[in-house]
């Protein structure tokens, strides 16, 4: 951290170097590690698998469970974890484990990154931070293994027990089951134990913290911090509708033939795994179009901030349906349970959620030219909302796919690389990263009122 190119670096662009560096060494040992059948894998597939292991994607262009080696399992296992957790999270620990001191700019982005305001207890953050990632999944290996010992001999058991458990703990969606988890659709144990590990996952270290400590105390919803109560709020209402209208509009379609607890089993799940999970118990290349509409929304929004999820956040949500209930009602300040929103607050999701909508339709864009080219609607029907589905679970890292990610040609591997990156660090830490200086203003110009709608 002496370094003066590192000093002048801008703070954004601390986890964007990271990340890319992580990256680059995960492309280029999965390149130098054979496959199954002995062949190696591409480098432009090394780099996408690698991407989507550690933006925690689950995006893939092979199968990893028969075509990948145990050490390409491994190295993808690593990935995701190191992925999972942050570049900055680990390298503090790193300085911190060789007795080096932590610089007060990685303080900093550490506290942004995991909490909602300054923090003087960092070595108490991050060691609760993994305190919570180690119990979350090695309870899940436990419970796991006791379903997969029952088909598996017991160290094959354990070793995807293990995979299974912090693939669903980061995210990440990665199976070494070639159907994903189709064939445990009805299985109780598989089902509740990998949808909680998202869950958890997914609802941000911090979210986690407060509610285990206001869990000892009486006054509990009282003690918990606003970003808490609207994390913990809107993933329950998006859990809610999402099984709701998985089990509508899937009734007569693909949960047609099942029973029903497996139907209501199956309609959780899906609603559980699309906001950035990636796994899949039902095949979603033979849903109907409402069922996809749903999917892409809930993709889009995917999971609070401060965990291993990506979309425009769970928080994001709730800030712009309060402001947009405020305006509405006429009100001038935007409030949610007895609290006032910040103005910054408000500019910051408003700012995210144009940049994503941005992002995805101009990745969607790309992909139709980059796969399409000048081939005309009516040869390439279906092919849009394939590639708009695509796009949207690549920004989302949710990795879930209705088939298209194996036929990707090479720009638009790129193109999904591109958006599986941004994803997982957020457009509005990209653009800071490579925005230019910001330049006070010497004078302002006139106002001047515009019509809107």
């Amino acid at each position: 951290m002496h370094h003066p190119w590192i000093r002048k670096m801008p703070p954004p662009l601390f986890p964007v170097v990271g990340f890319l560096f992580i990256i680059c060494v995960g492309a280029l040992t999965l390149a130098a590690l054979p496959m199954a059948d002995g062949r190696r894998l591409p480098l432009i597939d090394a780099f996408f698998m690698a991407t989507s292991a550690t933006c925690v994607t689950g995006l893939s262009l092979h199968d990893i469970g028969s075509q990948f080696t145990v050490w390409g399992q491994g190295v993808i296992l690593a990935l995701i974890q190191v992925g999972g957790l942050g570049i900055m999270l680990l390298s503090t620990v790193f300085l911190m484990a060789l007795g080096r001191r932590v610089s007060f700019r990685s303080r900093l982005l550490l506290q942004d990154t995991y909490t909602h305001g300054p923090s003087a207890h960092l070595t108490h953050l991050i060691w609760h931070i993994l305190l919570f990632t180690f119990i979350f999944e090695a309870a899940g290996t436990l419970l796991l293994y006791l379903r997969f010992h029952a088909d598996h001999p017991g160290p094959r058991a354990v070793y995807l027990a293990a995979f299974h458990s912090v693939s669903a703990f980061c995210n990440a969606g990665f199976s070494l089951f070639s159907d994903s988890l189709t064939g445990f659709r009805s299985d109780l144990l598989v089902n509740l134990t990998m949808a909680a590990l998202i869950i958890t996952g997914g609802i941000g270290f911090l979210v986690l913290h407060e509610a285990t400590f206001a869990l000892r105390k009486r006054r509990r919803w009282r003690l918990l911090s606003l970003h808490t109560k609207l994390a913990l709020s809107t993933t329950a209402v998006l859990l809610a509708v999402g099984t709701l209208l998985f089990l509508s509009s899937e009734w007569n379609d693909t949960l047609a033939r099942l029973p029903l607890g497996t139907k209501l089993l199956a309609s959780f799940f899906q609603s559980v795994t699309t906001r950035t999970a990636g796994f899949n118990s039902l095949d979603f290349a033979a849903m109907n179009n409402e069922t996809l509409l749903a999917t892409l929304v809930l993709m889009f929004i995917g999971a609070s901030p401060g965990s291993t999820g990506g979309g425009i956040k769970t928080t994001t949500l709730a800030v712009l349906a309060a402001l947009s209930r405020s305006r509405l009602g006429g009100s001038p300040c935007v409030h949610a349970f007895k609290r006032t929103v910040p103005d910054e607050t408000l500019r910051r999701a408003f700012s995210i959620f144009v940049l994503s909508v941005v992002v995805v339709l101009s990745g969607t864009a790309l992909l139709l030219l980059s796969e399409l080219g000048d081939v005309p609607y009516a040869k390439s029907r279906g092919r849009f909302l394939e590639l708009l589905f695509e796009a949207t679970s690549a920004f989302g890292t949710v990795g879930l796919s209705m088939g298209a990610t194996p036929t990707l040609s090479f720009w638009g591997k790129c193109i999904i690389i591109c958006l599986m990156f941004t994803g997982r660090l957020g457009p509005l830490v990209i653009a800071m990263a490579i925005q230019p200086r910001e330049r006070r203003s010497i004078y302002e110009y006139a106002e001047e009122p515009v019509m809107i709608g």
